[in-house]
């Protein structure tokens, strides 16, 4: 098949924007494709998040042999998919959310409520000073809101994620695939400063991966046309 003539996956375009790398070296068949996002999901993607999310890596592992299998053509089932994807993204999710920012931003609030005149009386009877109320309420209020982001955006996203990659649906795929790779980015960051450098390590392995199924293919077909 000539080069211009394939077509790219729809769910292609938006990964490669949310990882902010160009395009593939060469087109990739669809099949190719497919196989090409599992083989970096097991080889690139779940190695990092292992890093990140080491006190789940049983959970890790079972999500990277289906991707593995996956990667070979062997898609497996919606609810094997839903069932491995669920315990690593709901502690990613739990990891990528921003606490630092909602912790701040629960914290002024608290504080401003605490120092009104009306309150501080209260606020002095049941813990000492309008600090101490900001920093338990921001505590628990930043814990529960991580929570609750975290399980209710793993839900959704497994059950997507996995009618995806059980059916090669495309639509599917290209609604979250980008979104899975900005929270992993944002799960291995070390600071919301440094979300960028999984993103890139993401991008390159994505790149490094795509020339060697190219390679690969191009050889398979080198090797037909001489028999």
């Amino acid at each position: 098949m000539l080069a211009e003539q394939i077509t790219p996956p729809v769910w292609l375009s938006p990964l490669l924007r949310v990882l902010q790398t160009g395009p593939l070296p060469l087109p990739l068949e669809r099949q190719a494709c497919w196989r090409l996002l599992h083989r970096w999901q097991a080889e690139v993607v779940l190695p990092l998040l292992a890093e990140a999310l080491p006190e789940h890596v049983q959970a890790l592992l079972t999500l990277q042999r289906l991707h593995q299998r996956a990667g070979l053509g062997l898609r497996g089932r919606v609810g094997e998919w839903r069932a491995a994807l669920r315990p690593v993204l709901l502690p990613a999710f739990r990891r990528a959310y921003d606490a630092e920012a909602a912790y701040a931003q629960a914290y002024e609030s608290a504080l401003d409520y605490g120092q009104a005149p009306s309150n501080q009386a209260m606020i002095a009877g049941q813990f000492g000073d309008a600090e101490a109320f900001a920093r338990y309420y921001a505590q628990l209020s930043t814990e529960a809101n991580a929570q609750a982001f975290a399980t209710a955006n793993a839900a959704a996203s497994s059950e997507v994620a996995a009618r995806a990659y059980a059916n090669a649906d495309e639509q599917a795929c290209a609604s979250v695939v980008g979104a899975l790779a900005r929270v992993c980015s944002w799960a291995c960051a070390t600071s919301t400063e440094q979300r960028m450098a999984p993103a890139t390590h993401l991008a390159a392995g994505l790149q490094r991966l795509a020339s060697q199924t190219h390679q690969h293919a191009s050889g398979r077909e080198a090797w037909i046309n001489t028999d």
